[in-house]
């Protein structure tokens, strides 16, 4: 990948960090965190097993923890190349911005291409447009994504540039009218089960378990993003069998597993302090960063209806 590099300006700073972003750190890259003292601190000596460690690291953390793209977390099916990705190529085709070429993504609306478009309009003297990438874009999303990859007890330097970037971004946001509303996008896609037998009895129960697991995978209307190993822990922790799949395969597994071994109310109250937890870093934010309070209260009032749903589960289970 091309590109200026001022390790004492802002958007050199802004760049490095989508560099992180964006591939493994490497020997011969290093040099890219010259401006970023903590993060290179956090590395340590650059020894070959040190950078397979953070290579093995980054691909537990990005490859198969937390996908670092805003569909992800804005959009309502929660899937890439959605409405959400639309939205944020339409902001990159109204700046005249164009991705740097040889970055290996899944989609335009990764963090570190955002990251790379902020840094690109900071260092042209686009502030107005700068400002619009962080209130209508990142602001949105980024400290969920911050908090649910500290939640994955990263290694000190992809802790470290969780809350380097947290900081960089967060302190260029301003302007801000309350109340903030989520971007308004298209509901996500209902698939008809065509030419299949009547549901046979208690499948209602059944279908209202499906669709409060949907809620509880959909960080948009959920408040939060729910990994893998936090399921992992929560199953550890109330000592029922271990399940290794996708997301939605483990929680619902969970969630049988428990009306077997009557745990259900364990689960759920797992389940709520992993809400709390979100809830209190969300107000630790916003107490930090004051502008982004209205996002906070955004993102809170989805904890909120969350954790109701929760509670209800749990009085009728």
């Amino acid at each position: 990948m091309s590109g200026a590099y001022e390790p004492d300006e802002p958007a050199g700073r802004l760049r490095a960090l989508a560099w992180t972003w964006l591939e493994e750190v490497r020997a011969d890259a290093l040099t890219r965190l010259a401006g970023l003292p903590a993060l290179a601190e956090a590395v340590g000596e650059p020894t070959e097993e040190r950078l397979t460690e953070l290579a093995v690291d980054y691909q537990r953390l990005f490859g198969f923890g937390v996908p670092p793209y805003e569909s992800v977390f804005l959009d309502p099916s929660a899937m890439l190349m959605a409405p959400a990705t639309a939205r944020v190529q339409a902001f990159y085709r109204r700046v005249g911005w164009t991705p740097p070429d040889g970055v290996r993504v899944g989609a335009a609306d990764h963090v570190g291409l955002e990251l790379w478009l902020l840094a690109d309009l900071l260092a042209a003297g686009r502030h107005g447009e700068a400002g619009d990438l962080v209130r209508e874009h990142l602001a949105f999303w980024l400290p969920p994504l911050v908090l649910a990859v500290k939640r994955l007890a990263p290694d000190p330097v992809y802790a470290t540039l969780a809350d380097e970037t947290l900081g960089a971004v967060l302190v260029l946001l301003e302007g801000v009218k309350a109340p903030v509303r989520l971007p308004l996008l298209p509901p996500p896609p209902r698939y008809e089960a065509r030419g299949l037998p009547e549901p046979a009895n208690g499948a209602s129960h059944e279908g209202g378990l499906h669709e409060f697991v949907r809620t509880l995978l959909t960080p948009r209307e959920a408040g939060l993003f729910i990994t893998r190993e936090d399921l992992g822990r929560l199953s550890r922790h109330v000592e029922l069998p271990p399940v290794l799949a996708d997301r939605r395969a483990m929680l619902m597994t969970l969630l049988r597993l428990a009306g077997q071994y009557d745990e259900v109310a364990h689960v759920l109250q797992g389940l709520g302090r992993l809400l709390d937890e979100a809830a209190q870093a969300y107000q630790a934010v916003g107490e930090q960063f004051p502008a982004w309070r209205p996002y906070a209260a955004c993102w809170l009032e989805r904890l909120e209806r969350t954790a109701a749903k929760v509670a209800a589960l749990g009085d009728s289970a």
